[in-house]
């Protein structure tokens, strides 16, 4: 099997500032991120509330679920958005949170 045959999905579970400009949407009725790059073939991050996230004070819940993603590039674009879940969007994690490969 070839690397670029296998499609793949993440969830990020996470914590934002409160005032991070990410809208949150329901549990699995996730609101677009325009702030993270679309996927190679033109599909959004999403994010949602989780009730298994406990943020700190000042912080709020925040699962970060990617488009279906394929192969290396898939790979290189999860990279990059998790970087900019970390370093732009100010996500961090704490004990209550995981992560998801389906």
């Amino acid at each position: 099997m070839n690397a670029n045959d296998i499609s793949f999905g993440i969830e990020i579970e996470s914590t934002i500032p409160n005032t991070s400009p990410v809208r949150v949407g329901g549990y699995h009725r996730g609101t677009p991120v325009a702030q993270l790059p679309t996927s190679p073939d033109g599909e959004q991050w999403k994010a949602e509330s989780d009730t298994s996230i406990h943020p700190p004070t000042g912080r709020r819940c925040c699962e970060f679920v990617s488009p279906k993603l394929r192969g290396v590039e898939g790979l290189r674009h999860a990279h990059k958005a998790i970087t900019e879940i970390r370093d732009d969007l100010g996500g961090k994690v704490n004990g209550s949170c995981g992560v998801h490969v389906t």
